[in-house]
C-alpha cells in the first residue's frame, strides 16, 4: 500500500479518498480514512472475526434445537416489553446484523409486537459490527468502559420496551412453539448455512463500509463538515457534552455506525465522551440498509414514529449520561 501511495504522490484527491490521509508520515489502517485502507480494514480486520464468530454460535444453537427453549424461558421477560419469547429469535439476529433482525419480526403475530421489537432492535442492539467497534474502542478501559455502554443499551431496551407496551394499545398473545428434541447439529449443514451467512453480511455491509469512508472524505475535502459542526455544535457540545468532530461521525452513522464508531478514535476523547458517544450512536439512528428494510416491513408513518423515538431517546440517553458520569 506504501508503494500505491507514492505512485499518487502521497498527496491529492485521489490520494484522499483511496489512501487516505497520512498520519505522521505513513498509512494508519484505523485512521486514515481511505477506501483501501480504513475501509478495507473495518470490514475484513475489525469486524469480520467478531462476525463469523456470532454466527457460528447462532447456528449451533439453531440447529441444536435450543432456540424453541429459549423463546419459552424468556417468554415472561419479553411480555414486560409487550412481545412474546418467539421475539428472542429477531434480538439474537439483531446482534449480528440488525437488517436480518428485523426482517425476522414477520414471525411475530401482531403489527403492534413487530413495531416494538424493530424499534427496539434498532434502538438498543447493536449489531456484531459495531459491537466491534465499541470493543476496540472503549475495550482498553476494561469493565469501566464497557459496562456503561451495554448497561445503559440494555436498560433502554427494558425501559423503552415498558414504555411503548404501555402506550400503544393491544396485547401481547401467548406462545405456542413446537419443542424439538435436541440434537447434536450437522456440521457440514452448519458450515454451510455459516457460509451462506458471512457472505451475505460482506455483500450486505461493504459497500456501505466503503461508502462511508468515501463519504468522510468528501465531507471533509468539501468543508461540509465545518457547516454541519456549526449548525450542530449547541446539541453535541452543551446536551452531549462531545467535542464538534464528532459531528461527522454522527452523520456518517446513518450509513454505518460501525464506521462512524471508528472515526471517533482520532479525537483523543476522554473514557466519558467515548461511553457517551458509543452509546449515542448505537441508538440515534439505525444504519441506511436498516432503515430500507424498516420502510418496507413498517411502512412509512411507523417507520417515520420510530424515528421519532430514536432521536428523542438518544438525545435524553445521551444527555442523563453527560450529567451523570
Amino acid at each position: 500500500m506504501d508503494g500505491f501511495s507514492q505512485v499518487l504522490g502521497r498527496s491529492g484527491i485521489a490520494h484522499s479518498i483511496l489512501v487516505g490521509q497520512l498520519i505522521g508520515g505513513r498509512i494508519d489502517f484505523s485512521q486514515s480514512f481511505g477506501i483501501l485502507t480504513t475501509g478495507l480494514y473495518v470490514e475484513f480486520a475489525q469486524v469480520l472475526p467478531y462476525v463469523i464468530s456470532f454466527y457460528l454460535v447462532l447456528s449451533f444453537m439453531e440447529d441444536s434445537g435450543y432456540l424453541p427453549r429459549l423463546a419459552v424461558l424468556l417468554d415472561k421477560l419479553m411480555h414486560s416489553v409487550g412481545l412474546h419469547g418467539m421475539a428472542i429469535v429477531p434480538t439474537l439476529l439483531g446482534f449480528g446484523c440488525n437488517v436480518p433482525g428485523v426482517m425476522a419480526t414477520r414471525i411475530l403475530e401482531t403489527r403492534r409486537e413487530r413495531f416494538i421489537a424493530a424499534t427496539l432492535l434498532s434502538i438498543s442492539v447493536p449489531c456484531m459490527a459495531l459491537n466491534a467497534m465499541i470493543f476496540g474502542l472503549v475495550g482498553k478501559y476494561g469493565a469501566r468502559g464497557l459496562f456503561p455502554v451495554f448497561a445503559t443499551l440494555a436498560a433502554v431496551w427494558l425501559i423503552g420496551g415498558m414504555l411503548m407496551n404501555a402506550i400503544l394499545k393491544g396485547e401481547s398473545p401467548e406462545i405456542f412453539t413446537e419443542i424439538p428434541a435436541y440434537r447434536f447439529p450437522h456440521l457440514p449443514t452448519l458450515a454451510k448455512k455459516l457460509w451462506i451467512r458471512i457472505v451475505w453480511f460482506l455483500k450486505d455491509a461493504t459497500p456501505f463500509v466503503l461508502l462511508g469512508v468515501l463519504i468522510v472524505n468528501l465531507l471533509y475535502s468539501s468543508g461540509g463538515v465545518g457547516i454541519l459542526d456549526r449548525f450542530l455544535a449547541p446539541i453535541v457540545k452543551t446536551v452531549l457534552g462531545l467535542p464538534g468532530g464528532a459531528v461527522a461521525a454522527l452523520v456518517v452513522g446513518f450509513l454505518r455506525k460501525d464506521v462512524a464508531v471508528g472515526m471517533l478514535v482520532p479525537l483523543s476523547l476522554s473514557l466519558k465522551q467515548l461511553i457517551i458517544a458509543s452509546v449515542v450512536l448505537s441508538m440515534y439512528f439505525p444504519c441506511v440498509a436498516t432503515f430500507a428494510v424498516l420502510l418496507k416491513e413498517l411502512g412509512l408513518v411507523n417507520t417515520a414514529k420510530a424515528a421519532v423515538i430514536m432521536a428523542i431517546s438518544a438525545l435524553v440517553v445521551g444527555a442523563i449520561l453527560n450529567l451523570v458520569l
